[in-house]
């Protein structure tokens, strides 16, 4: 499954039916977190308030590869 601007193994790159999915998937894996597609700026983004943080995170990302890694990041910093 592809999103616009990712190419797959093909070449071929997908809609964002695709990408919504994708921020969907990844809302159910990472409890917490909110996570959407923004289809107009070709990118995810997720939002969660972590332990001990004054403010809101506030994650971006080109592909849902990449937005899993970085929440993985933020998380361990807050020592999730």
């Amino acid at each position: 499954m592809t999103c616009p601007g990712e190419a797959s193994e093909s070449g071929e790159t997908g809609d964002s039916a695709a990408c919504w999915q994708e921020a969907a998937r990844l809302r159910r894996e990472n409890s917490g977190w909110v996570v959407i597609w923004l289809d107009r700026e070709g990118c995810y983004r997720a939002y969660r308030r972590l332990p001990g943080a004054r403010n809101d995170t506030a994650l971006s990302a080109a592909t849902a590869a990449d937005m899993e890694a970085q929440i993985r990041r933020a998380e361990q910093g807050a020592g999730l």
